[in-house]
């Protein structure tokens, strides 16, 4: 919910490109580093993303073990 709170705080994500993201981070049964490099080179190439914010949202991904996909789902 910590991850979600933080993402809906950013006013200029892309919706489809969010939804991108998320498809790639619910495929993942475990997230591991080089995946979360993937998904952070993804988020990055979004010319609105709120870099500072990014950060703290993908701090919170890496503390989580597994990936709770339906709360992504609600976003």
């Amino acid at each position: 919910h910590d991850v979600l709170a933080l993402v809906e705080s950013l006013t200029l994500v892309d919706v489809d490109a969010l939804n991108d993201v998320l498809a790639l981070v619910e495929s993942l049964t475990l997230v591991d580093v080089d995946a979360l490099n993937d998904v952070l080179i993804l988020v990055e190439s979004l010319m609105l993303v709120d870099v500072d914010t990014l950060s703290d949202v993908l701090v919170l991904v890496e503390s989580l073990t597994l990936v709770d996909v339906d709360p992504l789902n609600d976003v």
